[in-house]
């Protein structure tokens, strides 16, 4: 070993001696490129994956999140529940939403702002049309998803913290359009004279009551009334019940004449 004859010291030959049993081997050419190659497939691997869109997921969380809170309730729902309910990891839940208070408000203003577009597009309907296609399109979209209808249900039976904010932000402007729109028919003479707010709530009740009874009423009847056949009866039943009470004489003549 001719690094011998050059270590004048016996701590100098002991290192040397280490140096060269432990001197790192340069890797095989073949070895090399392998890695090379590797680390450019993994990157075109992950070149080619398609991009997330970031309302698909937001839609997923925000689905899911109504089924766990239509069975668990606000409080009990933990994150972790909704996030292996949407499919994705708990990180992931935060990325899209600041909290699980922010899933809460987003479920209830999706159901809130569906009802307002509801009855945006049949508000400039005459008095009886419209009134029976905004019951029929409320009663449909409640079955197709009952559970934010539960979760609002379930807000308010518990006069939730949520209430106060869902009031004036949707439910207090659309009660009030709606308000508006039952006296224009009174004044001009087509719905009878009850009080707007009253026929408000009985409009409430015959389209969104049967979605907090259905558990119930399958039990009773053996059928489920959220499912096609038996929406649809009781789109027929509602509307004959609010179109009965609410038009005046002189309309509910023209109605039953055809006319």
């Amino acid at each position: 070993m001719p690094f011998i004859l050059t270590c004048r010291t016996f701590e100098e030959y002991t290192l040397a001696l280490y140096r060269s049993v432990h001197a790192v081997k340069p890797a095989p050419r073949h070895a090399v490129a392998a890695r090379r190659s590797a680390r450019a497939t993994s990157r075109t691997r992950r070149g080619d994956r398609p991009a997330v869109d970031p309302e698909a997921v937001r839609t997923r969380i925000l689905d899911a999140a109504e089924r766990v809170f239509a069975r668990r309730g606000y409080a009990a729902a933990t994150t972790q529940e909704l996030a292996a309910e949407a499919g994705i990891q708990k990180r992931m839940l935060f990325y899209y939403f600041a909290s699980k208070d922010e899933v809460y408000e987003r479920v209830l203003e999706r159901l809130l702002a569906g009802i307002q577009a509801i009855h945006d597009r049949f508000r400039n309907e005459p008095g009886p049309e419209g009134l029976a296609d905004f019951v029929g399109a409320l009663l449909r979209s409640a079955a197709a998803r009952p559970e934010p209808v539960l979760i609002l249900l379930r807000e308010i039976m518990d006069e939730g913290p949520h209430l106060d904010r869902l009031a004036k932000r949707w439910v207090g402007p659309l009660f009030r359009a709606g308000m508006d729109e039952v006296q224009r028919n009174v004044e001009s003479g087509v719905f009878f004279p009850h009080p707007p707010e009253n026929v408000l709530g009985v409009i409430g009740g015959l389209t969104l009551f049967q979605v907090l009874t259905a558990p119930l009423t399958r039990r009773v009847t053996g059928e489920d009334p959220l499912t096609g056949p038996a929406v649809e009866r009781q789109v027929e039943v509602a509307n004959h019940f609010a179109l009965a009470g609410l038009l005046g004489p002189s309309t509910a003549a023209r109605v039953s004449e055809g006319r």
